[in-house]
């Protein structure tokens, strides 16, 4: 069997075993529904309007403008680093605890700040998965070839054209690996700022069902969740594997 059939067999084990355990009763429908009723109650979720416009369709949207922003911004600051030697050297200490700083503990400022709503939710969804990209691309930067860097002086070439012809392109499959890994942190960033800061999305709707007990719709509102995020690591990883030159 391939990866892939191995990946399959594993995942429908889970989910008949989850199912088997389920409904024998062998836990209580207090703490796990089976897989089935999941399945069921996310698939009416889909179909409701409301669902639709106050909980799923704005959480897609701010992942994808937080996925957009931290990968622009994670892209030009490793640039603006790269190019400056002093402010990398400055930096790099920071880039490296940066993730030992817990950044949801910020909300309550930004509470503060911005009220409660889709801004504290892109800082910090932003914020957090901003610093990956830049060091994912920084890596690639620095992989260029030293024969191609001395081609490109001899060429004369300008900075923009240096970054254009020669940079992005040697640089690419680290930046989408980057990219890769601030869509994971953006989805991951969403969802969790949302069960503290949104009256609306589908982190809201989780933590709502499950302060109310309705364990069904918790569950079915999960299942959205590893729906959309493998949608979107599934499309990710395929632009990647055909922008990615190393794989050719």
């Amino acid at each position: 069997m391939t990866s892939s059939a191995w990946t399959v067999a594993l995942g429908l084990l889970c989910v008949v075993t989850l199912e088997t355990v389920s409904r024998a009763g062998l836990i209580s429908d207090l703490y796990l529904v089976p897989p089935s009723t999941m399945a069921t109650r996310a698939a009416s979720l889909v179909t409701d309007g409301g669902f639709l416009r106050q909980d799923l369709l704005p959480s897609v949207a701010l992942i994808a403008v937080t996925f957009a922003v931290a990968g622009l911004l994670g892209i030009a600051t490793a640039y603006l680093l790269w190019r400056s030697d002093w402010c990398r050297r400055a930096a790099l200490p920071w880039l490296a605890v940066y993730y030992a700083i817990p950044v949801f503990a910020i909300y309550p400022c930004l509470v503060v700040l911005f009220g409660v709503g889709p801004v504290p939710i892109l800082v910090v969804s932003v914020a957090f998965g901003t610093v990956v990209v830049v060091t994912n691309t920084l890596t690639g930067f620095d992989s260029v070839p030293q024969p191609v860097v001395k081609l490109a002086r001899a060429r004369r070439l300008g900075a923009g054209q240096y970054l254009r012809r020669i940079l992005l392109p040697a640089a690419a499959p680290d930046i989408l690996a980057g990219l890769r890994l601030g869509l994971v942190y953006s989805i991951i960033g969403v969802l969790a700022t949302e069960f503290i800061l949104s009256t609306h999305g589908l982190g809201h709707y989780i933590a709502d069902a499950y302060h109310t007990f309705r364990v069904t719709d918790m569950y079915a509102g999960i299942l959205l969740i590893c729906v959309v995020a493998l949608v979107l690591n599934v499309g990710s990883a395929t632009v990647a594997g055909r922008l990615d030159w190393r794989r050719r």
